[in-house]
């Protein structure tokens, strides 16, 4: 998988999965991808009204080891916040649970979870451990300084980042056992969501600290070019030349490439492909939006791609992708209600 940006519509920001023709797309893209999340940190964050699970957490298993939370420094949030982030990792564990066909390795991340995350924010809030009555949290709110320390939101950062890679790692090896993209996408759905909730407990330290998601970007390794990835681009892209953008696409990929360069502070190229599906998800959403097929807009790291496919419209750089590159010859990308289509 590249190191692709993408962007919804949604101001409010969501995490969006892109689907490309590769299920292994699909779930890194989940778990990975912000939308407009990624440039518009003030997303609303959506506290559920069912009580949390202190007496009998998902996350505490038999091989937890109980003593690191005692060992560990307490990750200083605001109420509301913990309660937030803590019913998140909750929903993850047990997603986790219910799923894993590999209980020793399940465990192991829903232990550390519970050792790294949930213990230490119940070491700043006692009461929510011992399942105190709760004061009054509004359903809807914008997480800020105030509700984290700089040093919670960083470590809470890295610890989720840290845990989505094991996840990463336990979807990478259900595929390589996976006959075919049907069972593959059976498989890896418990934790494609999974990983979706601790993004969005991660939320509070990345509203609070925009800053936050550009190192993320920066700490991201370059994907190096293949032999195979560069095909794949060319079968994908129409003639040099071949393709205008109308003076209303110019200027969303202007807007969106501006966004890309004040976050990532690397070099990047504007990409137009097709998806075969498009599905979003806020963090109070039960289930994943299913917006269909469709054109979306991205940027790859400019080193990732084969110069040979990178074309210039209107002073962007840009790269296009089709599943029939060809169709695509002769046609101009428009918007309407920032949607991209094709026209004569």
């Amino acid at each position: 998988m590249h190191n692709l940006f993408t962007r919804s519509g949604d101001p409010r920001g969501r995490l969006v999965a892109v689907s490309v023709g590769n299920v292994m797309r699909v779930f890194i893209a989940s778990i990975l991808i912000w939308g407009s999340a990624a440039f518009a940190h003030a997303a609303e964050l959506d506290l559920p009204n069912s009580k949390l699970l202190v007496g009998n957490d998902p996350c505490r298993v038999e091989t937890t080891v109980t003593e690191r939370s005692k060992r560990v420094a307490p990750i200083q949030v605001s109420r509301r916040s913990a309660v937030y982030v803590i019913q998140h990792i909750h929903k993850a564990c047990q997603l986790l649970a219910d799923a894993s066909d590999e209980s020793s390795r399940s465990d192991s991340i829903r232990g550390d979870l519970y050792g790294s995350i949930i213990g230490p924010i119940y070491q700043a809030h006692p009461d929510i451990a011992r399942g105190s009555p709760r004061s009054s949290i509004p359903k809807v709110f914008h997480a800020t300084p105030r509700d984290i320390e700089r040093m919670s939101a960083s470590r809470l950062n890295d610890e989720i980042t840290r845990l989505q890679k094991e996840i990463v790692k336990l979807g990478e090896d259900r595929l390589e056992r996976s006959v075919d993209e049907s069972a593959a996408t059976k498989a890896l759905q418990p934790l494609i969501d999974a990983a979706a909730e601790l993004s969005f407990a991660g939320k509070v330290a990345l509203d609070a600290y925009p800053d936050l998601f550009a190192k993320m970007l920066d700490a991201a390794p370059d994907q190096p070019r293949t032999a195979e990835r560069d095909a794949a681009f060319r079968k994908g892209a129409p003639p040099q030349g071949s393709v205008s953008l109308s003076d209303a696409a110019l200027a969303l990929v202007q807007s969106f490439m501006r966004d890309v360069r004040r976050i990532s502070g690397s070099e990047h190229i504007a990409a137009i492909g097709w998806a075969r599906e498009q599905r979003s998800k806020r963090p109070g959403d039960r289930e994943w939006s299913n917006s269909g097929a469709g054109w979306t807009l991205g940027a790859y790291r400019k080193t990732e791609v084969p110069p040979d496919v990178i074309d210039t419209v209107r002073g962007i750089e840009i790269v296009f992708t089709a599943e029939d590159p060809s169709a695509l010859a002769g046609k101009t990308f428009d918007t309407t209600k920032q949607k991209f289509f094709v026209r004569d």
